[in-house]
């Protein structure tokens, strides 16, 4: 059993070990130039010396272009003499070396004089080609370090996109330079809901935090390295509550509100989206033009995400801009005004070379734009987007059992995430319009970094193997003596992580309290007693 996650396509070990060591050379054709660089930086930051790089294809490691192969796909083979890997983009050949890293535990070893792995064969590439993980940095801000161990964890397992979102009611985290008051303003809370949705008790804790631009082009250029694309999302029109605190002419009535406290709404009503942006007003338009201009210079993605879910209407019912705009173009109810929303939104993202995606709410306007990505991720079965991929259109599944990483592993177990397909969920005979896949990490209930991280912890591991691997390749158990093998490496990196004896639980009843207490009481019980377990080592790696 090769010990790597996610599984390749095909691997079939061979007899014998190859040897890394300070005598080991090291040769890479020009395009393929980065992958040999990196597996050098793995071995010196493992064993202290760097491996010789020779300009002969007589090396004992030697990176070959070969355009036969998948761009993000890779064949490898190790005998005891030599390892060569083939690839015809630097992303195959750079997973090729995250393969190499896992099967030599190059990341666990402490300062070994050699490096080992299996003499083996392996012909590998995605199913997928998007494959997502979203975090959210709008309710809690937790800066850079944070996001960067996401990002690496993310290319050792070969995900590819991260999902940014970085603005909603309780905070706006990105420097717009033309609108400075968003910072200014909009970045900080004076509190935060802090115990459950049916809790509305307030930690009376100020929370801020952004990023500056250059902060922010740092960073999108870190995970370039890491072979990691980063999609913005700015949420609209609703979820705007703290853009509004900043520029209430963003909204219908011109409303004066703080930065919201409550999560998914406000103090006075306590709903979920209940403070929207005017789909009638000119500033309204000018505003998100000049947000998507800046972010776009910042991040060159072909994708940018504007939320548009949770969104009441009954501001824009009332309003006499969004009425008039109803009127002026025959929109006949509100949902289709926000339609005509997303519409011009698309078109203007059209004109940099990218494509709107959000959230499959968007879907009951009918006749978007045909560039329109819908993501798909209620818990119920929606037929809207059945009927958007029937049609050719593309989507992205982040469904809520088996994505929704927010969630209590005794909610959406890891078994449920692991095991999925599109079958399962309706949209399996319009497999060819998915994009791909991506695990969600909302953060209403996470104010530290070992929260995040226990949430995402092992799930990145399936999702992985999801987006990675052919469904006829996976399998739970297998899977799950792989990652024992690799709890170590998060130890090793003091990552936190659910132990694996919490990660599914099978008695229903206890699911059913678990996810009740969760709701209405405290979302941290589960959180809570897995430290207790951990602390006192009830549990086997």
């Amino acid at each position: 059993m090769l010990n790597v996650i996610p599984r390749p396509a095909y691997a079939e070990e061979k007899f014998g070990e190859f040897v890394i060591n300070s005598d080991t050379t090291v040769y890479a054709d020009d395009q393929l130039a980065y992958a040999r660089d990196a597996l050098v930086n793995c071995v010196e930051k493992a064993c202290g010396y760097r491996l010789q790089v020779v300009v002969s294809r007589k090396a004992k490691i030697q990176f070959l272009f070969d355009r036969h192969v998948a761009r993000e796909g890779y064949n490898l083979e190790a005998t005891t003499d030599s390892l060569t890997v083939q690839a015809s983009a630097i992303a195959g050949a750079f997973y090729a070396v995250q393969t190499i890293r896992q099967l030599t535990m190059a990341d666990l070893i402490d300062n070994p004089t050699v490096l080992t792995m299996h003499a083996v064969s392996i012909k590998d590439e995605p199913v997928y080609a998007y494959r997502g993980l979203m975090f959210d940095e709008a309710r809690y801000f937790h800066g850079a370090d944070t996001v960067k161990t996401i990002l690496d964890m993310m290319a050792y397992h070969k995900l590819n996109v991260f999902h940014w979102h970085l603005s909603d009611n309780e905070g706006w985290r990105v420097e717009i330079k033309k609108y400075p008051k968003l910072t200014e303003i909009g970045s900080y809370r004076k509190g935060s809901q802090y115990l459950a949705w049916g809790n509305k008790s307030i930690d009376k804790t100020p929370h801020e935090g952004f990023y500056t631009q250059q902060e922010l082009k740092e960073i999108v250029a870190y995970a370039a390295r890491l072979n990691i694309m980063i999609v913005p999302e700015i949420d609209m029109p609703a979820h705007l509550g703290a853009a509004i605190a900043a520029y209430p002419e963003l909204s219908c009535r011109n409303v004066l509100k703080e930065v919201p406290v409550i999560h998914g709404g406000t103090p006075e009503t306590g709903g979920i989206g209940d403070i929207i942006g005017c789909a009638g007003k000119d500033f309204t338009y000018r505003f998100i033009y000049d947000v998507i201009d800046e972010l776009s210079a910042i991040f060159p993605a072909p994708y940018f995400h504007i939320g548009g879910d949770e969104a009441p209407k009954g501001e824009w019912k009332k309003c006499p801009h969004c009425q008039e705009t109803m009127r002026k173009y025959g929109l006949e109810n509100e949902e289709q005004l926000q339609g005509y929303m997303n519409n011009k939104i698309a078109v203007y993202l059209k004109r940099k070379g990218k494509r709107l995606i959000g959230w499959n709410e968007i879907l009951t306007a009918k006749k978007l734009d045909n560039s329109v990505i819908a993501q798909y991720w209620t818990y119920k079965r929606d037929p809207r987007v059945e009927n958007y991929l029937m049609s050719g259109r593309d989507v992205i599944v982040s469904k809520h059992q088996a994505f929704y990483f927010d969630m209590p592993y005794a909610m959406n177990r890891l078994k449920t995430t692991y095991e999925f397909v599109p079958e399962k969920y309706g949209i399996g005979e319009y497999s060819s319009g998915i994009l791909g896949v991506e695990g969600t990490l909302w953060t209403e209930w996470m104010p530290t970094e070992e929260r995040v991280e226990y949430q995402l912890f092992p799930r990145m591991e399936a999702l992985a193997e999801v987006a990675w691997t052919p469904a006829s390749e996976r399998n739970y158990r297998d899977f799950i003596l792989r990652l024992r093998k690799f709890i170590p490496i998060l130890d090793k990196a003091r990552i936190e992580y659910c132990p694996l004896s919490m990660v599914n639980v099978k008695n229903p009843l206890k699911r059913l309290k678990i996810a009740r207490v969760f709701q209405r009481k405290n979302a941290h019980v589960e959180y809570n007693r897995a430290m207790v377990v951990k602390k006192r080592r009830r549990y086997r790696i």
